[in-house]
């Protein structure tokens, strides 16, 4: 019975406790407060959303006299989120502040300026990338001015300003007329909050930089002295002279006078974008005669007579030519009115036969004509170029001849040159025809000076339809100084 006293006594203390309890829970208030989340974790409850922000701005003086703005924002990856809560974990200002402004960095308002579809080359794919390029700037009439700076360095001011207000001189006969000037990028501008320890620009001339060099780095100069001039500046130093003037738009032509002492920029540009420039040009041309060889069979080697002396003759080509960032990327021709007919040049020469040995001294031109030559023998955007590229003869599938006699020693396609094909002269000549659209001979085939060895093409790495025709002492290998300039044989 006493056993049973004590047990009813304890369970009526439990249930009694248990209500007391109960009674409790149900007397307490829900707050409103502010959950803040860092990186999608929690790290407390706060009061007021506006007075953290207003703690943090007020904190925060070193960024606003870097960047020169009147108010500073917190982090990208703090969220703040109104809640209904029993929670009684509740931080002030200067906790929340003290515990993230190590760990994540704050923001102030700017734009996110985006470049689309940026062409980078890929050597080791063989093949042009594009890639989207991301700049953050404070006001948006920075970009809108340095983008303007950066397209007048490649089209002067008031060639570009005379296409816009659509007032270029017609052509009455021959020159130039830009048909269009547009960026290949499409590109967008978005205000937004930027992070302090991403790259922000500030100024219109660091921008500047930036558009022209692809780096906000400072750029290689020159101390011009007595008796440079551009072409010899821009050789010297691993550039063309296209680029050069780019580089420095103080200078028009490479016959531009230089004084000594005179600081010029040697940078390899690099634009985050792709600004096309589309012409039409009208050139009068010299149009070379080629030189044709007959054998007589009935006449003894060695004989060597000249059957008809050659004269040049005269065109008048119509082309339409595109530029991207001042390159000659496309040459197309459109008309060619012959002003003046050429004469070929007949050497008869005895005993014909199917010689490997270079005719000494007389050289085929490899494609058909009129043609131009869109990028020459020499440096190029950093690189030296070992050859010449040939354009505006017709287009792909315009044909493609052997400079001389010889051999073919290599007919084969790779990544970079595309369709090529070698020919070794048999006097330590070799010359060399690449991004072929088609190959017509094979290796070990012995051809004959003027006979068509393949077709013009864009393969390998190519940024329109062209020849790139190069002449090799003794081999064909690049980069080691075996290359001769092509228009030394001509």
């Amino acid at each position: 019975m006493k056993g049973k006293t004590i047990l009813l006594t304890l369970v009526s203390l439990i249930l009694s406790s248990a209500v007391f309890f109960v009674s409790i829970t149900i007397t307490r208030e829900p707050k409103e407060l502010y959950r803040v989340y860092l990186a999608g974790e929690t790290i407390g409850y706060i009061k007021d959303k506006e007075l953290l922000e207003q703690y943090i701005d007020e904190k925060q003086i070193e960024i606003k006299n870097k960047y020169k703005v009147n108010r500073v924002y917190p982090p990208n990856d703090l969220d703040i989120v109104k809640e209904i809560t029993y929670s009684d974990n509740i931080k002030t200002e200067k906790e929340i502040y003290e515990e993230i402004k190590d760990i994540s960095p704050f923001t102030i308002n700017g734009y996110v300026v985006t470049i689309k579809g940026v062409e980078k080359q890929d050597e080791q794919k063989g093949k042009y990338v594009t890639d989207d390029i991301k700049i953050n700037i404070l006001k948006k009439g920075i970009f809108e001015k340095s983008i303007k700076d950066a397209v007048q360095a490649f089209i002067p001011e008031e060639t570009y300003n005379s296409f816009l207000n659509n007032t270029q001189t017609p052509l009455k006969d021959t020159g130039t007329l830009i048909e269009d000037i547009y960026l290949k990028n499409n590109i967008t501008i978005k205000e937004a909050k930027i992070s302090t320890e991403e790259k922000i620009f500030t100024t219109r001339d660091e921008l500047d930089m930036f558009l022209l060099f692809g780096t906000t780095e400072e750029q290689k100069k020159y101390t011009v002295k007595a008796g440079d001039t551009i072409k010899d500046i821009a050789s010297n130093n691993k550039l063309s002279v296209e680029e050069f003037l780019i580089a420095n738009p103080d200078f028009t032509s490479e016959n531009n006078l230089l004084y000594e002492g005179q600081n010029v920029n040697l940078g390899l540009i690099n634009p985050p974008f792709s600004l096309v420039e589309e012409d039409h040009v009208v050139t009068l041309e010299t149009q070379k005669y080629d030189t044709k060889i007959e054998y007589d069979s009935e006449t003894l080697v060695g004989y060597d007579k000249v059957k008809q002396e050659g004269s040049d003759g005269l065109v008048k080509v119509t082309r339409k030519i595109q530029k991207v960032n001042g390159e000659t990327t496309q040459i197309v021709t459109t008309n060619t009115e012959v002003i003046t007919p050429t004469v070929d040049r007949i050497i008869v020469k005895g005993a014909k036969v199917v010689p490997t040995i270079a005719n000494p001294g007389v050289w085929a031109w490899p494609t058909s004509k009129p043609y131009a030559i869109s990028s020459g023998y020499g440096w190029r955007w950093g690189k030296f170029h070992e050859g010449i590229d040939i354009g505006g003869t017709g287009g792909a599938g315009s044909p493609i001849y052997a400079a001389n006699n010889g051999t073919v020693t290599t007919s084969v396609f790779d990544y970079y040159n595309g369709n090529y094909i070698v020919i070794d002269h048999g006097n330590g000549l070799l010359t060399v025809y690449c991004h072929l659209g088609t190959r017509l001979v094979s290796a070990g085939q012995v051809v004959e000076m003027g006979q068509q060895i393949g077709t013009m093409g864009m393969t390998g790495y190519a940024t329109g339809v062209h020849l790139h025709f190069s002449f090799y002492s003794g081999r064909f290998i690049t980069g080691v100084g075996a290359s001769l300039n092509p228009l030394n044989f001509y």
